[in-house]
């Protein structure tokens, strides 16, 4: 596994749990208004401390008094050829993992599932399929973004679908497609973009929504998805 970053402990970024979070280095994708241009830049993770696997695994061990979760985001876990080894040893020490995932990989979601080594589910959507190229910087395959939404949406597990809405970049047509393609989701989080200083696209001149507006696109989405939240 390559892991760019650890933060020791969170109570908010997994429900119910109190968890560490583990950034995985690596993205098959370049969102220009992406906050984490160090794991998802080549260049930037070439220069970049990676932190030791079997010292992360020792470091868990070490906190399972402490710790109920882990929360595997990036970049992109999907991407790392080892991850369903990494969640196995994780599921073994008894801690419940919480998959972050841009969808792109849905062949992994699968056998992480099969394995029955996930414990919650969050998928980010972009934008709207037909569209992705726009908001996530890659010619994406559609195809794989709608598998993953339904794979997410019959898991079984707990699971919330989120977007980071951009100012300039969507709008409210753009929030309808996006509620349509997840129409019956239990749970959907919108999350407003703010700006900052670095990210994946260096150019990047979007703004944030004032909280009215964002307010007014989550009412948008609750005629297809009743728990619409705004984070």
């Amino acid at each position: 596994m390559k892991i760019g970053g650890l933060q020791p402990v969170t109570i908010l970024d997994y429900p119910q749990k109190v968890a560490a979070i583990l950034f995985t280095a690596g993205c098959n994708m370049r969102c220009p208004f992406c906050h984490n241009p160090d794991l998802v830049i080549p260049e930037n993770i070439e220069k970049s401390h990676l932190l030791d696997e079997s010292e992360l695994l020792t470091y868990l061990q070490k906190r399972k008094k402490y710790l109920d979760g882990l929360v595997i985001t990036g970049g992109e876990p999907t991407m790392q050829p080892d991850i369903i080894d990494f969640c196995r040893k994780v599921h073994e020490m008894g801690y419940a993992i919480k998959l972050d995932t841009n969808g792109l990989m849905p062949e992994v979601l699968e056998k992480l599932l099969e394995e029955k080594l996930l414990d919650y589910l969050a998928m980010d959507l972009k934008g709207p399929v037909d569209k992705y190229e726009k908001f996530c910087g890659i010619k994406a395959d559609c195809d794989k973004i709608n598998k993953s939404i339904k794979i997410v949406k019959d898991s079984g597990l707990p699971y919330e679908f989120r977007s980071t809405l951009v100012k300039g970049l969507h709008d409210k047509g753009d929030v309808a497609e996006m509620a349509k393609a997840i129409k019956g989701a239990k749970l959907y989080y919108l999350q407003n973009f703010n700006f900052q200083d670095r990210l994946v696209d260096s150019g990047f001149s979007g703004k944030s929504f004032l909280v009215k507006e964002i307010e007014n696109l989550a009412k948008i989405v609750q005629e297809f998805i009743k728990n619409c939240k705004i984070r």
